[in-house]
C-alpha cells in the first residue's frame, strides 16, 4: 500500500513540475512575442572574423541597447545608408573609423558626429561630400588597422578621420588561435543572446540603472585595468597602442589618404589639467606625421550643456556629437580650402 501510495505521489510531483516547466516555456515565448511587438530584440548583430573578430552584420535594421535609437547597417557592414564601392565621379569621400563613441551608442544616425558632419558638408556644397560611418563597438586601434588595410581602403577614400578605439583589448590578427577560437565562439554566443527581446528588455530596462552606476567596472579605459583579457596584455600597452597608429598613418601615407586625428575626452577629463595618456600618444604622432588634431576637450570645456549619455563618463550625447561633427567642419574646409 505504502509503496502504491509512493508511485502516485512521484507521479504527481512529476506531473507539477512538467506543468511548471510548460508554463514557464509558454510564458517566456508569450513575453518574447509581446516585448518583439513592441520593439525589442533587434539589437546589433555581429558576424564573427579570423580577423576582426567580430564585426557588424550586413543588411539589418535594429537598435542601440541604451535609449533603444534604430540602427540600420547597410550591405558593406557600416552603420547609415548603403553607397558604391566605386566612389562615384567628383565626391570627396570621408571614412570615420573609431570605436562605439564613433559608431553611435545610444544615438540615431542623424545624432552621430559622422552624420552631422556629412549633412554639414552637403549643405554648404551640396553632394560633394560623402561621410561614411564605420565605427564599431568595442574596436581597438589594431582592428581598426585590419579593417583599413583589409577593407576600408579599398573604398578609395580622400580623407580618414581617426577618433577613440577601444584600449583594453590588446589583441590583434596576431593573436593565437586559441584565443581567436575562444573570441569566435564569444561572439556567436552573444548573437544568441541579443535576438532575444527578453535580453533586450532586461539589459536596457530593467538593469539600466544597475549598468550605469557600475558601467565603469564593466568596461575599463584604462588598458593596464583589464581583467577580461589577462593573457593577451601586453607589458607596454601604450607602445602597443602607439604601434598600431603609425601602422594606420603609414598605410594611409603609402596610399596618399589625407589623415585627421581627432580626440574626444572622458568627462572626467574636460575639467583638469592632467593630460591622458591617449592625448600625448596622438600629440607626439600628429606631430611626426603632421597631421591635424583636434582636441575636442578645449571645446567641450567650453560648453555649458551636458555632453555625455546619462550615467556614462565615456560616449558624448548628440549635444557632444554635433561639436564633434561642428569642429571636424571647420578643419575641414579650412585645411581644404573650400
Amino acid at each position: 500500500m505504502n509503496l502504491k501510495r509512493k508511485k502516485t505521489s512521484k507521479k504527481r510531483l512529476l506531473q507539477n513540475l512538467a506543468l511548471v516547466c510548460a508554463s514557464t516555456v509558454l510564458f517566456l515565448v508569450l513575453l518574447e512575442i509581446i516585448l518583439r511587438l513592441v520593439g525589442y530584440g533587434n539589437l546589433v548583430i555581429y558576424k564573427p572574423d579570423p580577423k576582426l573578430f567580430w564585426k557588424p552584420l550586413s543588411n539589418q535594421s535594429c537598435y542601440t541597447k541604451f535609449d533603444h535609437k534604430t540602427v540600420h547597417i547597410n550591405s558593406k557592414g557600416t552603420r547609415g545608408v548603403d553607397f558604391n564601392e566605386d566612389k562615384p565621379k567628383d565626391v570627396y569621400r570621408i571614412i570615420s573609423l573609431g570605436d562605439s563613441r564613433t559608431f553611435g551608442w545610444g544615438l540615431s544616425e542623424s545624432e552621430t558626429y559622422s552624420g552631422l558632419l556629412e549633412r554639414l558638408l552637403r549643405n554648404q556644397f551640396g553632394n560633394k561630400f560623402e561621410v561614411i560611418n564605420a565605427g564599431v563597438n568595442a574596436w581597438s586601434y589594431a582592428q581598426i588597422y585590419v579593417y583599413l588595410r583589409e577593407t576600408a581602403i579599398k573604398y578609395d577614400p580622400d580623407m580618414i578621420i581617426l577618433a577613440e578605439a577601444n584600449l583594453w583589448s590588446q589583441f590583434s590578427e596576431k593573436s593565437s588561435k586559441e584565443f581567436q577560437g575562444k573570441m569566435l565562439r564569444r561572439v556567436r554566443l552573444k548573437n544568441l543572446l541579443r535576438r532575444s527581446a527578453i535580453y533586450h528588455f532586461v539589459i536596457e530596462v530593467k538593469l539600466k540603472k544597475f549598468y550605469e552606476k557600475y558601467r565603469t567596472r564593466f568596461i575599463p579605459v584604462d588598458p593596464k585595468r583589464d581583467d577580461h583579457f589577462k593573457k593577451e596584455q601586453k607589458a607596454d600597452p601604450n607602445s602597443f597602442i602607439e604601434e598600431q597608429i603609425v601602422k594606420i598613418c603609414d598605410l594611409l601615407i603609402s596610399n596618399n589618404i589625407k589623415m585627421l586625428f581627432i580626440y574626444m575626452p572622458e568627462e572626467s577629463y574636460i575639467s583638469t589639467t592632467e593630460k591622458p595618456v591617449m592625448l600625448n600618444i596622438k600629440e607626439k604622432i600628429s606631430k611626426r606625421y603632421n597631421v591635424k588634431l583636434i582636441n575636442l576637450a578645449e571645446y567641450f570645456r567650453e560648453s555649458n550643456n551636458n555632453l555625455y549619455l546619462p550615467g556614462d563618463p565615456v560616449h558624448p550625447n548628440a549635444a557632444g556629437n554635433k561639436i564633434i561633427a561642428n569642429r571636424i567642419f571647420h578643419s575641414i574646409t579650412s585645411e581644404l580650402n573650400f
